[in-house]
């Protein structure tokens, strides 16, 4: 186990938290060897989706499906972000590019129009040359509360449908499988627009001394246009790409703009770290404004913006490409180091 002491107060004002970390098995080489048992089981439930689909081409596990990816974004942090908010090259002021990838959740390729979560991946150029990844996804939890609840729910959805709840209900049992699929039903739903989703980090990571915080994309403004502009033409909901559509049209008439927020950790009761399932409350964490990420007009439809959406599609992000001060933190995330590196192997080996 490892602890730290969180940097944040609770709701009384008392003396800051401790924070800790609870390895599988007793210890991190314990950890290490069942996600690597773990990360057999998703290559394999990769395997299961690529044969069901019928492609010839493996994809990612999740996220299957690309919505929009542009290369020349910039996440610029406030001029005036509080100095315990400064950590790394995170430093009030910081213009940083950015690359993103928008996604919808789903390891199988499907209609836009689908219900499903929806995925925002950032990936940062930092000034030293270092690489720095966001994840999030467009829900404030995970439906798995640790990584090998993820990987058995993953292993059941992708056998036969009519044997999903019966199988649940055996490993589970009545209580947690009603949660499970409960959260799942909240989760995946029809999107409205990417431009208009707010996406979540769920776990924890460190923010340097501040302590672990989570964080959200949300965002900025999304109904605004230029004076005079025409108001977009909404792409027909029942098309396959109508998210991409849509995006397309807000960027043709403007700029994309998030606001990326923090979270600080309050206490274990409040605000676990190992737990991903249990949101963290704003009313006992509030979120705190640190950056904004902008996505410049463009149009992302013609060969070049097809051409940087492929380079994007082809890049394998982890929340592990961080710098120390960053560090992914709880059991989910610590598995997501092993098990997203032996997924990008399977499909980028094709």
């Amino acid at each position: 186990m490892t602890e730290g002491h969180g940097s944040s107060q609770d709701a009384s004002g008392a003396t800051p938290g401790v924070w800790r970390e609870i390895y599988h098995g007793g210890s991190p080489e314990a950890e290490a060897d069942h996600f690597t048992d773990l990360a057999d089981v998703i290559v394999g439930v990769q395997r299961t989706n690529q044969r069901k689909s019928g492609s010839q081409v493996a994809r990612r596990t999740f996220h299957a499906k690309i919505v929009v990816g542009v290369d020349n974004a910039e996440l610029a942090f406030r001029d005036d972000l509080p100095a315990d908010l400064q950590a790394g090259e995170f430093t009030a002021g910081a213009r940083l590019p950015a690359v993103v990838r928008l996604s919808n959740a789903s390891g199988a390729i499907r209609p836009d129009g689908s219900p499903d979560l929806r995925g925002a991946a950032l990936g940062l150029t930092l000034p030293s040359g270092r690489e720095h990844d966001l994840l999030m996804t467009s829900y404030p939890v995970s439906h798995a509360r640790d990584a090998h609840q993820f990987v058995e729910i993953a292993r059941i959805g992708a056998g036969p449908k009519l044997l999903v709840l019966p199988r649940m209900l055996v490993k589970f049992g009545p209580s947690e499988t009603a949660r499970v699929l409960h959260n799942l039903r909240q989760a995946n739903r029809p999107s409205p627009g990417l431009a208009l989703e707010s996406y979540w980090s769920r776990g924890a990571v460190l923010w340097g001394d501040a302590g672990p915080v989570r964080f959200r994309l949300g965002p900025l403004n999304p109904l605004s246009r230029p004076e005079g502009a025409a108001p977009r033409t909404p792409s027909p909901s029942d098309s396959p790409d109508a998210l991409q559509a849509d995006f397309a049209a807000r960027l043709s008439d403007a700029p994309v703009r998030f606001a990326l927020h923090v979270q600080k950790f309050v206490s274990e009761r409040l605000t676990p770290i190992e737990d991903g399932s249990v949101e963290w409350k704003e009313s006992d964490s509030p979120w705190l404004p640190v950056a904004v990420l902008t996505i410049p007009s463009q149009d992302i439809l013609t060969a070049q913006g097809r051409t940087a959406r492929d380079h994007v599609d082809a890049l394998a992000f982890n929340p592990w490409n961080a710098p120390s001060e960053f560090r992914p933190l709880g059991n989910l995330n610590r598995a997501r180091r092993t098990v997203y590196a032996a997924s990008a192997r399977q499909w980028q080996a094709q």
